[in-house]
């Protein structure tokens, strides 16, 4: 069996849940567990977002990822097809902040048509589905998805920008102070910084792509403010004060 590679982040609750699972079943020596804080290790594996799974070279999984998911692609079991790798492959866009960003930057799905993101997103090794398969079919019908999910992925960058402003605060930024802050202008800024490494992957001509998305954003934000900061917080305290999960992670993870 082919070497199975997952590259997690401490604070993703996709990554907590994975992990505790695969520790509780006694799987988690079986995989080789990579920390992804710094960028090199992201891009060294061709990672979209967090989990994600690679057997041998090939990306194998990514957010959404049940625990059942990872433990059987750990036991290398194959998995069911998807009923539609499509929608597989959209709602892996949907839960990368990195992909989502890119999409609401361009107003388009072109930048995120990646054979990768498509082999993780339909479990490719596990499946059997080809890419390239799939891939054509989304670009047969790309306008129509891009209107039918975008403002799907608004709130959830929504969710994304509130998590990073909770961080960036220590958690003692009040709803009527996020409110303020989740102005266009604001939002706009940090949806360049997200869809870019410097400038790297920006249109070429940056000039007033995100206002559209920046003012969807904005609002829902602003509305929104008291129930997004609770479920950040909430999902944040569970992970930070969870001691045996760090420590699982300082016990599996493999140091580069």
């Amino acid at each position: 069996m082919k070497k199975v590679r997952l590259l997690i982040h401490p604070t993703c609750a996709s990554s907590y849940e994975v992990v505790k699972h695969l520790e509780a079943k006694g799987l988690l020596g079986r995989v080789e567990l990579i920390v992804a804080d710094r960028p090199d290790i992201g891009l060294r594996y061709g990672a979209w977002s967090v989990p994600w799974f690679v057997v041998g070279w090939e990306p194998a999984a990514t957010d959404p990822v049940t625990p059942q998911e990872a433990e059987a692609m750990v036991l290398g079991d194959i998995l069911s097809l998807p009923e539609d790798p499509v929608e597989s492959f959209m709602k892996a866009v949907l839960h990368s902040a990195y992909a989502s960003s890119l999409v609401a930057v361009w107003g388009s799905l072109d930048p995120v048509l990646d054979d990768d993101l498509v082999s993780a997103a339909v479990r490719a090794p596990f499946t059997g589905i080809s890419p390239s398969r799939v891939l054509a079919e989304i670009r047969d019908s790309i306008s129509e998805l891009y209107e039918k999910w975008i403002e799907m992925i608004y709130r959830a960058l929504g969710v994304s920008f509130v998590r990073e402003v909770w961080w960036s605060t220590k958690g003692s930024i009040t709803p009527e102070e996020l409110s303020q802050l989740a102005k266009p202008a604001v939002i706009g800024a940090w949806l360049l910084a997200k869809a870019s490494i410097g400038r790297v992957g920006l249109p070429s001509n940056p000039y007033g792509r995100v206002s559209r998305a920046a003012r969807f954003i904005s609002e829902f934000v602003s509305k929104n403010s008291r129930g997004l900061l609770n479920k950040i917080k909430k999902e944040q305290d569970i992970i930070l004060s969870d001691k045996d999960y760090w420590n699982i992670i300082g016990k599996f993870t493999r140091n580069y």
